[in-house]
């Protein structure tokens, strides 16, 4: 198999970027509400059936890891913004840029948030932004 990425972003990582919008110019609350659910939201992208990635394309997994922080609410405040933030620093990681305007970005992680856009049109909106 081709794998067409090479690094995943730990817990660690969703964590210190979530605190470091704690102290951005519009704050986050601070804490997390439930930790599994932020291990599972960034454990997702990865997981495997039959040896098979689940989420095989770098596009898939970018959605799949911000879709997963935004909708499981594991922090009390500011998960659409880590979402978003946790999405661009993977694909950068990963040697991709999303080209798109901050109003768009903002429609799709509202749309997420609210149920108006599903995993698999935010798959394919980030595959046409890469």
């Amino acid at each position: 198999m081709n794998v067409e990425y090479s690094v995943q972003l730990l817990l660690t990582d969703i964590l210190q970027f979530h605190s470091d919008l704690e102290g951005s110019e519009i704050p986050v609350g601070e804490g997390v509400r439930d930790i599994a659910l932020l291990e599972a939201a960034v454990n997702a992208p990865f997981q495997t059936f039959g040896g098979e990635d689940l989420f095989p394309e770098l596009h898939e997994k970018a959605a799949r890891l911000c879709y997963g922080i935004a909708n499981n609410h594991a922090f009390i405040d500011g998960n659409k913004r880590t979402a978003v933030h946790a999405m661009e620093m993977f694909l950068l990681l990963n040697e991709k840029t999303l080209e798109c305007t901050d109003d768009e970005l903002e429609n799709i992680i509202l749309g997420v948030a609210e149920g108006s856009i599903s995993y698999e049109k935010m798959a394919c909106w980030i595959k046409e932004h890469i």
